[in-house]
């Protein structure tokens, strides 16, 4: 008789500001860049450079007369604590403050500092997760806007281990289903890597300045309203994920790339099911126009994964649409973590969900998406 073996519990949504010395981006630029990318970094040593040190752990730095205990944000260590104090073996880290990530303004570095910026992040997360290979899962980050240098980026992060690339829920406004993201989807499947898709948090205007701009950083569906209220993180991220798993599906993407998977993060659930729900009355009563022969519903389901909230209905939802597509994602430390309680107990307590459902959402489907 065969022993079961239990099903590691992942956290499938944590930020983490990795400790990377800038000083190795010399070893990594044409020599013809070096001093312009230094001048670049240095320009940046308020947000992001120690100058004592030249050395920065990404993120928000400690603030005068903060406590010097480890901070879970930043020491592997402190989050090991963490991880175990919530009830998890596993945990997804996503790059915190990465430079080159998809979500922060294209122009804000030239590509050629970009992509070596994502190659050092890149190093970074796989030294973590070779140091750590039953605890963290690391992702490769790229530079999205340039589909050659994302994917020779990626060719190398598969070599290093990494499982997962960080994307958005567009490309640089556009659909999913653009023809010149063929060959990055076409890397990304013979890769057999999982997409992350995680769009960015909006934040607010800086302390008394006039104007409160709640505007969204990255382009999203329905931007040009999300000036107020935060309205695109909360409500905007399930709108534009909607639109990336219609532009998935009815758009012939996951027919064609049938490998692969994707991971969405921040919204919820109830967007993915609203979602195969318009894709399907789009299927059924506009075919002429659907680049698939198939239910795009179940290609969702067969291609699709997205983390649950404690807010949500999970039971009904498990109910009517199976627990193959939820994952649970503190988005420690982060709001989310802080005010909604995302921890395992939010699943475990769940009275009206079978063991089998809890053992998915508790790290089965990610560790199925994640090829674990």
């Amino acid at each position: 008789m065969v022993a079961a073996v239990k099903t590691k519990r992942i956290d499938g949504d944590s930020h983490f500001a990795h400790t990377i010395d800038y000083g190795d981006l010399k070893d990594l630029l044409p020599r013809s860049r070096v001093r312009e990318a230094d001048d670049m970094m240095w320009r940046d040593a308020e947000r992001f450079v120690n100058p004592t040190a030249f050395r920065v752990s990404v993120g928000r730095e400690k603030a005068k007369g903060e406590s010097d205990r480890p901070d879970p944000q930043r020491d592997p260590e402190a989050r090991l604590t963490e991880l175990d104090r919530l009830g998890f073996d596993m945990q997804v880290l996503i790059t915190q403050h990465a430079l080159p990530s998809p979500l922060k303004p294209q122009a804000e570095k030239p590509l050629w500092l970009r992509t070596a910026l994502a190659q050092l992040y890149n190093n970074a997360g796989a030294e973590l997760q070779r140091k750590y290979p039953d605890r963290f899962i690391c992702m490769a980050t790229i530079p999205w806007d340039d589909i050659d240098a994302s994917v020779k980026e990626l060719e190398r992060a598969k070599g290093l281990g990494l499982r997962a690339v960080h994307i958005a829920g567009s490309y640089m406004d556009k659909n999913l289903d653009v023809y010149e993201l063929y060959p990055f989807w076409e890397a990304v499947n013979a890769l057999d890597l999982a997409c992350i898709v995680h769009n960015s948090t909006q934040g607010c205007t800086l302390p008394n300045t006039p104007i409160i701009d709640h505007s969204t950083p990255y382009p999203m569906v329905g931007t040009e309203r999300y000036h107020r209220l935060h309205l695109g993180t909360y409500l905007g991220f399930g709108l534009d994920y909607a639109v990336a798993c219609a532009a998935l599906s009815l758009g012939g993407v996951l027919d064609e790339f049938p490998n692969l998977r994707f991971l969405f993060y921040e919204a919820g659930a109830g967007w993915m099911t609203y979602a195969m729900m318009g894709c399907d009355r789009s299927f059924f009563i506009e075919r002429a126009c659907a680049r698939t022969s198939n239910r795009p519903s179940e290609l969702i389901k067969q291609h699709c994964f997205t983390a649950v909230e404690s807010l949500e209905p999970v039971e009904q939802m498990v109910e009517a649409y199976g627990s193959d597509n939820f994952f649970i994602g503190t988005d420690f430390p982060h709001p989310e973590f802080q005010f909604l309680p995302n921890y395992t107990t939010h699943i475990l307590d769940r009275e009206r969900l079978s063991e089998d459902d809890k053992a998915k959402i508790l790290g089965g489907n990610l560790a199925r998406a994640l090829k674990i």
